[in-house]
Order: structure tokens, then C-alpha cells, then sequence
């Protein structure tokens, strides 16, 4: 029986899918739903230019803007879900590396099951080196349930 469900989102159609696929079952298990959106640490300037002052400020800058806009998705997704039926949904907007931050996290809030999309907005390097529900489902203690 699950104790408590984390569902990560990245504004893509298989992470909505995937919000209201955890809702059900939040709902079937009468438990806790935390909503996440994980801003990468990548950054877009290369790290030998990384040290320039100027191009650091804008990297600071996209980063900010970026986690805003994920404080946008997982309100969204929460409206979503209590919209659905959801009665207990918290959300968190956390800065690291996708797969980490997610198994992080739910080992941080006793997720014992996490709900994501098969597929994100992911670059063509995800498809290269691997998508992010693939790594978290090779590295999760909770089961992983990707959703299409």
C-alpha cells in the first residue's frame, strides 16, 4: 500500500497524463501527493567561458527564470489534481540534476511510489544518454510508474 506519492513534471502532455494518473491514485490509496519540477544544473554556457563574470549573471538569470517557471508548472499541476480530486498536494521546485533530484526527494518525503511521464521535454542528448524516467527507474528504492 502506498504511503505517499511523488509525481514530477516538466509541462510536457506525458507529465499532465501523468499528474492525473497519480491523482487516481492518491484517490484509491487515500495519501499525500507531492508535485515536483526539477530545474537542471546544466548550464547553457560552456564551462571554460563559465568563468566570465557577464556570462555567469546571464546563466543566474535563466536559472532564476527557469525555476519560476517551474513554480508555475507544479501550481498548475496542483490546481490539476485537487481539480481531480486530490486532497492532500504540496509542491516543490528543487535545482540539481533530474534523475538525483527526483530519487532525492522522494527518499527525502517517504514517496514510496513516484509517477512520471515516459517522456519529457527532453533534448536529443536524453535520447542519446538516456531518458530521465529510465534512470530513475534504475535507481529509485520506490516503484516508478511511467506513464505515455
Amino acid at each position: 500500500m502506498a504511503e505517499r506519492i511523488l509525481v514530477a513534471v516538466d509541462g510536457s502532455d506525458h507529465a499532465e497524463r501523468a499528474v492525473d494518473f497519480a491523482v487516481e491514485l492518491t484517490k484509491c490509496f487515500d495519501v499525500p501527493l507531492t508535485v515536483l519540477n526539477v530545474v537542471s544544473t546544466t548550464s547553457p554556457v560552456p564551462m571554460v567561458m563559465g568563468t566570465y563574470a557577464e556570462l555567469e549573471q546571464i546563466w543566474l538569470n535563466a536559472r532564476g527564470a527557469l525555476e519560476e517557471a517551474g513554480r508555475e508548472l507544479v501550481e498548475a499541476a496542483k490546481a490539476r489534481a485537487e481539480e481531480a480530486g486530490a486532497a492532500d498536494v504540496d509542491t516543490r521546485v528543487e535545482v540539481g540534476s533530474p534523475a538525483r533530484t527526483i530519487t532525492d526527494v522522494a527518499a527525502e518525503i517517504g514517496a514510496d511510489v513516484i509517477v512520471m511521464g515516459r517522456r519529457g521535454l527532453g533534448d536529443l542528448k536524453g535520447l542519446l544518454l538516456g531518458s530521465v524516467s529510465h534512470k530513475v527507474a534504475q535507481v529509485a528504492d520506490a516503484t516508478v510508474i511511467t506513464v505515455k
